[in-house]
């Protein structure tokens, strides 16, 4: 294992970052290492913002108990007066200027004797944020455009539980790493992040770095999830033509997971088969198997490969019509439970898996035509399927061990969501209300990613858009850190 340059710092607030953009170097602009900052109402230690502007600059508080000290070109200080109600939060902002940019930081005061729920918000990292099967840890790398057009790459560690928060760099950009998007993260304190090379690094919260092994005759390993003890790793290895096969990781050694004997339709051997996610204790993994648009979900129930949703799951064989005149001979998919990537499809004891529901037909000319996609839930307990129906285009995200299913309203660009009782098919209200009624923060927009088995946390998921095209972030809420 290589030692990493580390940096730490110990949060003293709830802080939020903004996002990194890529800027021409004519343009004027100005960006700091936090958007939104929550204080308790005293005992405040003062905070320190980083910033990168074009030129200089200068932070202006919009309220007269918001102080800003100790600049210097690259940084300030922000300290604020003691709250003294115990009934008004307040907010307000510093609006920092350089030229014509403009860049705003939203404050926040709790009232006083406080014991509330922290929200953040991971805007800085550019592929969103993944959080550790207990959310003791979320994780997000920031890259950072330098003068000469390379990028210095800083993995970052947010501890929940502490308010800790760990930053790994600079590393530069493909020497020798190329670190992107964070896949997953163990509450010890490792992080696998994937990058352009197609595979993923292992990170660790005290700055060292490691490539995970491939099994014989595979490179590329990809770890999808982790079990709550952190010595169970699932995902996927890429072999011979560029064949995908599941794999588990116990103690840092792979070993192949089973493969379907068919794909999804039953008509060939499947080629691509990956492990995504997995229960705290590693007895349930789910994956998919796809063929083009075939993007079948599969489980690994003690070792047993299943199909999710296979008390429903129907094929029929047909002469479909190609298109041109001609027939072949298929099997028609008239019901059955698929998913594309996602990670989070499962609750933490691995009694309920979500996915998407749906059904084929042949039009009168002969062609196979996919039907109206609906959330669904697979309970691994009975072996039996839950159609929610109520729900046409949208998508079964994932689900709680109490049984609260979360759905997303669409079926790929999700950007809000909604809570419902698996069972009973209850609609329990939009997952901004469930936010606000569970921990008392009031986020605007998104939908739950996934909730721990304690219930007292969650990961968010918000759609943004702007110039650049459509983009995700992640939030969290959590309880206030301990110190």
């Amino acid at each position: 294992m290589r030692k990493l340059l580390l940096w730490a710092a110990t949060a003293a607030v709830a802080a939020v970052a903004a996002g990194c953009t890529t800027e021409k170097e004519n343009l004027q602009y100005v960006r700091t290492d936090t958007a939104l900052c929550t204080f308790l109402a005293e005992g405040n230690a003062p905070l320190t913002v980083k910033v990168e502007a074009s030129g200089n600059w200068e932070a202006t508080p919009q309220a007269t108990w918001i102080k800003v000290g100790d600049l210097t070109a690259t940084s300030f200080t922000l300290t604020v007066e003691d709250n003294e109600s115990y009934t008004d939060p307040r907010e307000s902002s510093i609006e920092l200027t350089c030229g014509e940019a403009v860049q705003e930081i939203k404050v926040i005061q709790l009232q006083r004797d406080n014991d509330g729920a922290v929200y953040q918000m991971y805007a800085a990292y550019d592929m969103g944020a993944a959080m550790s099967p207990s959310g003791r840890y979320c994780v997000g790398t920031r890259h950072v455009l330098q003068p000469d057009n390379t990028y210095f790459m800083y993995p970052t560690f947010h501890n929940l539980d502490t308010g800790e928060i760990t930053e790994i760099g600079p590393l530069l950009y493909g020497s020798p790493l190329s670190l992107e998007k964070p896949i997953a993260v163990t509450d010890q304190g490792t992080a696998f992040i994937y990058g352009p090379d197609n595979h993923t690094v292992a990170i660790t919260v005290d700055g060292d770095y490691f490539i995970p092994e491939s099994p014989a005759g595979y490179d590329s390993p990809n770890i999808s999830a982790v079990s709550e003890d952190g010595k169970i790793w699932v995902g996927y290895c890429w072999g011979e033509a560029m064949q995908c096969s599941p794999v588990i990781w116990r103690d840092g050694v792979p070993e192949l997971l089973e493969k379907p004997e068919l794909d999804y339709r039953g008509v060939k051997v499947p080629n691509q088969v990956m492990a995504r996610g997995m229960s705290l204790d590693g007895s349930v993994i789910y994956g998919t198997q796809w063929e083009f648009t075939d993007t079948g979900m599969i489980y690994w129930k003690d070792g047993k490969l299943q199909n999710v949703g296979k008390d429903i799951f129907k094929l029929t064989p047909v002469s479909a019509s190609n298109g041109t005149g001609g027939t072949y001979e298929t099997n028609l998919i008239e019901a059955g439970m698929y998913c594309f990537a996602e990670t989070r499809n499962i609750s933490p004891n691995g009694k309920w898996i979500a996915g998407k529901y749906r059904e084929e037909s042949m039009d009168e000319n002969g062609l196979i035509t996919k039907g109206t996609t609906y959330p669904a839930f697979y309970n691994t307990e009975t072996e039996t399927t839950t159609v929610m129906r109520d729900y046409p285009d949208c998508s079964a995200v994932t689900a709680t061990n109490d049984g609260l299913g979360i759905i997303g309203d669409g079926t790929t660009m999700m950007s809000t969501g909604k809570v419902v009782e698996i069972e009973s098919g209850a609609y329990l209200g939009t997952c901004i209300e469930y936010i606000q009624e569970q921990w008392g923060i009031t986020v605007s927009t998104g939908y739950i990613s996934y909730i721990p088995a304690s219930g007292d946390r969650c990961l968010g998921t918000m759609m943004t858009t702007s110039a650049l095209g459509v983009s995700f972030t992640q939030f969290s809420v959590s309880p206030r850190p301990v110190k």
